[in-house]
């Protein structure tokens, strides 16, 4: 196996929002063991975007915010609420040649920001009274498919 460099790259991350807190119903502890959760069924929010400055073609700041709120509306509650929010700052190599640099960081940095939400996640409720949770897989899509989605 041969391995190099990826093209993008992470030069900077912060978490500039980390919220968590176990999820309390009415009728006092909620329970739910979050180590066996389905997230099938929950409001999963998820806000991406990408910032760049003019005429560069390089640099990339990729935010991502992933919560779930447990809304009084929701049909179904997880374990916990949470909210965390993180920024990256990337590089795509000058020479990498590609249709849209614009939508390879925005799938890509995405994708490596959400597992580092997803750990955070982890690491927070492994000691947490309901248990481990641990945050779905998910596929970005590029813009341009999430039209051709709508």
């Amino acid at each position: 196996m041969s391995i190099q460099l990826s093209p993008l790259q992470l030069m900077q991350m912060v978490f500039t929002k980390t919220r968590v807190e176990t999820f309390e119903d009415a009728d006092g502890l909620g329970e739910i063991w979050a180590p066996q959760f389905d997230f099938e069924g929950v409001n999963l929010l998820v806000e991406n975007t990408v910032g760049q400055q003019e005429n560069n073609t390089t640099d990339f700041l990729v935010a991502l915010r992933v919560a779930v709120l447990n809304e009084a509306d929701a049909v179904k509650k997880a374990p916990y609420t949470f909210d965390i929010a993180v920024q990256g700052v990337f590089k795509l190599a000058a020479d990498f040649t590609c249709d849209d640099r614009y939508d390879l960081v925005r799938v890509n940095g995405s994708a490596m920001l959400y597992g580092a939400i997803r750990d955070m996640l982890q690491q927070i409720t492994a000691r947490s009274m309901l248990g481990t949770l641990l945050l779905p897989t998910l596929h970005f899509l590029p813009e341009s498919a999430e039209s051709k989605n709508a």
